[in-house]
């Protein structure tokens, strides 16, 4: 396999999984947006306890992302 050929390789698989990503985010933001199927008048704190594990999580990827908190 020649330089080009793999550079092109990883260049696909990059797309591939910037698009699987995006997807992601998507469907993030439209659960957000329906209070991930929660009726706001009937939270339980098993529903906030659901949403701060997803934000730790969220955290995790995002300090990742920008360099922060122990990747900084």
């Amino acid at each position: 396999m020649t330089k080009s050929q793999e550079k092109r390789i990883a260049l696909d698989a990059f797309i591939e999984h910037k698009a699987h990503i995006d997807a992601m985010l998507e469907r993030l933001q439209a659960a957000s947006a329906d209070h991930f199927e929660t009726n706001p008048e009937e939270i339980r704190w098993g529903d906030a306890g659901f949403l701060a594990d997803i934000a730790n999580d969220l955290e995790h990827i995002t300090d990742r992302v920008f360099k922060e908190g122990e990747y900084a």
